[in-house]
């Protein structure tokens, strides 16, 4: 159910050109901490980094993010 981190949206969410505001909270404290850094720091490095981190989250907490999941990545 959860894209493949080389998915573009995976990047697009943690540089917070993708907008979205996660239904559980934890995750958009999650999401809004990211998108700071990488404001900060838009390297490469920095941006994978956040899309690490994220994508654990994510994969950790699938079973109460899935309806988040699902609008995120939908096409």
């Amino acid at each position: 159910m959860l894209p493949e981190k080389s998915n573009h949206i995976w990047s697009q969410l943690v540089t917070g050109k993708k907008s979205y505001k996660c239904r559980v909270v934890p995750a958009s404290m999650l999401l809004a901490r990211i998108i700071r850094s990488t404001q900060i720091d838009d390297s490469p490095e920095n941006v994978q980094r956040c899309i690490e981190e994220t994508y654990t989250f994510f994969q950790r907490y699938q079973s109460i993010l899935k309806d988040d999941i699902r609008t995120i990545f939908e096409q």
